[in-house]
């Protein structure tokens, strides 16, 4: 079993980079994108399903027609494929997953 103190984390955010892989298994990559107020990710696509949690600050999501801000607590997932982009409100902290194709039976 591994584990990450996500408080302790999002209390050094200012010293973290963009992106940083929080944990690595098999069909599974967490990361932890750390976004300056402002700052966007132009759309782009993740081959497997993904979720989005906002751990602070506020983000604007979107994807496709859909548009959604995310906040602290709010979790969105998204299926393989999906064309999304986002962009920082403010200084902003989000934990991705991201399923993976390297699983093994």
């Amino acid at each position: 079993m591994k584990h990450t103190d996500l408080k302790s984390l999002a209390n050094d955010a200012a010293a973290l980079p963009r992106s940083t892989t929080i944990l690595q298994e098999s069909g599974l990559r967490v990361l932890l994108l750390h976004l300056k107020p402002g700052e966007r990710l132009p759309e782009h696509q993740a081959r497997n399903a993904i979720t989005v949690q906002c751990l602070s600050g506020e983000v604007r999501f979107a994807s496709g027609e859909e548009t959604v801000e995310l906040k602290p607590g709010l979790l969105i997932s998204l299926p393989p494929g999906a064309a999304h982009g986002l962009e920082a409100q403010n200084d902003a902290l989000l934990l991705v997953t991201l399923a993976t194709s390297d699983a093994h039976p």
